[in-house]
């Protein structure tokens, strides 16, 4: 019985541990620089200059109107000197979200 509460109380801690860890996120506007396919990186810069941020498979990329954007960095709209909104991981060097702007129409339509 002991041994139930005391994992009981481990995963409690564990769980709001990472609830608080996720609200230390904080957000970084910046227009984007360079794109790293091959070290999963985004170079933005800000008005306190320029700041490489690294992506991972848990980094959700988030498109104007709230939906997932599945190309990840991959994604056509991701191209130098679009406004990006980035949700920057406590550590101050993981993106956990990269928001992306509307993709601009095509010329001719």
């Amino acid at each position: 019985m002991l041994r139930h509460v005391v994992v009981g109380l481990v995963a409690l801690v564990l769980g709001a541990g990472a609830a608080w860890a996720q609200g230390k996120d904080k957000e970084v506007k910046g227009a984007l620089v360079k794109v790293d396919v091959e070290k999963k990186t985004l170079t933005v810069k800000t008005t306190d200059g320029e700041k490489t941020y690294d992506v991972n498979d848990e980094t959700k990329f988030v498109g104007p109107k709230g939906g997932a954007a599945d190309d990840g960095l991959k994604d056509e709209r991701l191209v130098p000197g679009v406004m990006l909104t980035l949700k920057i991981a406590a550590n101050n060097r993981t993106a956990h979200e990269v928001h992306i702007p509307e993709r601009k129409a095509k010329k001719g339509k």
